[in-house]
């Protein structure tokens, strides 16, 4: 047993250098008592990390002063009790369709999605999938292309370092990322007419 000890001691130092540093990357949480994992802050006001489930996290985006909790849902009708917390947090919900699966997300989704996320009338906006990892991780790099200045070459190094599983059943994701280096003409000026996002 005390050899195993050892062993185990000495790769430790290995695996601590292997993990990446940046936000978002790691499953830690943002504060103690919390259960979001991958949390990071893209762009003033615009936070991305995994589904707020406790009230310690709705308190944690709530310290945030953010005013819209944006969910990227893949199956209908699982928003109605992350709604009802949200708003006893004075946070309201929005919720748009994205796919992960083998075949590509819609464009449309997408791009709803990022005008939202885009628009400062949003903000400080949070916006989440359920683990924090795929879509997510899809949306923050396309954020960081289109308005961040990320270069379309770094894209999947950086989709990758958000958390994203590189995986046949995820492939679809993989696949828009790579068919979409360049924002759509619609994503070019950001709309501030702070109409509810529907």
């Amino acid at each position: 047993m005390r050899a195993l000890n050892a062993l185990i001691a000495s790769w430790l130092p290995i695996f601590t250098l292997s993990t990446p540093s940046f936000a978002g990357t790691i499953r830690e949480h943002p504060a103690h008592g919390m259960s979001i994992v991958r949390f990071a802050e893209l762009d003033s006001g615009v936070y991305k990390g995994s589904k707020p489930k406790t009230d310690a996290d709705f308190a944690f985006l709530k310290s945030k002063h953010i005013k819209y909790i944006l969910q990227l849902r893949f199956l209908p009708l699982l928003s109605r009790a992350e709604q009802k917390r949200a708003r006893r947090y004075g946070i309201s919900l929005i919720s748009v369709y994205i796919n992960a699966s083998p075949k590509s997300p819609s464009e449309k989704h997408v791009n709803r999605i990022l005008e939202i996320l885009h628009d400062r009338c949003y903000r400080p906006i949070y916006f989440h999938c359920d683990i924090g990892r795929d879509r997510s991780s899809l949306i923050a790099t396309l954020y960081q292309v289109y308005f961040k200045g990320l270069a379309p070459e770094d894209a999947w190094q950086k989709m990758k370092g958000f958390g994203f599983k590189d995986s046949w059943d995820l492939s679809g994701l993989k696949k828009y990322l790579v068919k979409h280096p360049t924002p759509p003409a619609s994503l070019a000026v950001p709309s501030h007419t702070c109409a509810p996002a529907r």
